[in-house]
């Protein structure tokens, strides 16, 4: 896949902003729309600068380029003389091969993962239903065309380049949090993370992110 421009002008807005006294974040994303648009959302509602939360997508669509992606602009930024405070890798298990070692790396580098087993579309789901049960490919169906097919039972009209969705499932965010922490439970308990997800602590993390300074 080839890899995306770099976003200069973008960058020039995230510095003209102005920087609050609170952590700065850095969130790469394995999907160049949703996982974006969500956090983006998120971040206006949450009226957090842009200078502090900067949400980019990655150079690719796999678990390991949003680590190299993440690495790679952090480095850029310690050469500038700036740092992140944290930086989230969001990317999913879904079929990809690479899952494991890209989590080896991230955990080398000091990098959080906010991954989702087997898609990003199970954190959505979890603001709709609370399941544990097993996601799988069956017939011409991927695995994370599984969960989209189980979303789309809730919201009919989603598209993987949806806008607006935060706002869309905010009056169920706490309970879908509650929901993924009782799933990360289980999965340690049993042993099975399929399915799970690590978003809500991301999602926490933000929320919270201004009282620190307060």
């Amino acid at each position: 896949m080839a890899r995306r421009k770099p976003r200069g002008e973008g960058d020039l807005r995230r510095r003209a902003a102005k920087r609050e006294s609170y952590d700065r974040v850095l969130i790469v994303c394995e999907g160049e729309k949703t996982e974006p648009n969500y956090f983006c959302e998120l971040r206006a509602h949450y009226a957090l600068s842009t200078a502090n939360v900067d949400v980019v997508p990655a150079d690719g669509s796999s678990p390991i380029t949003v680590v190299r992606s993440a690495i790679r602009r952090q480095k850029q930024e310690r050469k500038q003389g700036e740092k992140f405070d944290r930086v989230y890798c969001i990317f999913d298990k879904d079929e990809h091969g690479n899952y494991y070692d890209a989590c080896r790396i991230a955990n080398n580098n000091r990098l959080t993962i906010a991954s989702s087993i087997p898609c990003f579309e199970y954190w959505l789901l979890l603001h709709c239903e609370y399941t544990r049960a097993p996601f799988s490919p069956s017939g011409s169906r991927t695995v994370a065309e599984q969960v989209l097919a189980k979303l789309k039972t809730h919201l009919p009209d989603y598209e993987k380049s949806s806008s607006g969705l935060f706002a869309r499932l905010l009056d169920n965010l706490e309970t879908a949090k509650t929901r993924a922490a009782r799933g990360l439970q289980d999965a340690e308990r049993t042993g099975e993370d399929n399915p799970s997800t690590h978003v809500h602590e991301l999602v926490e993390y933000l929320q919270t992110l201004k009282e620190k300074t307060e």
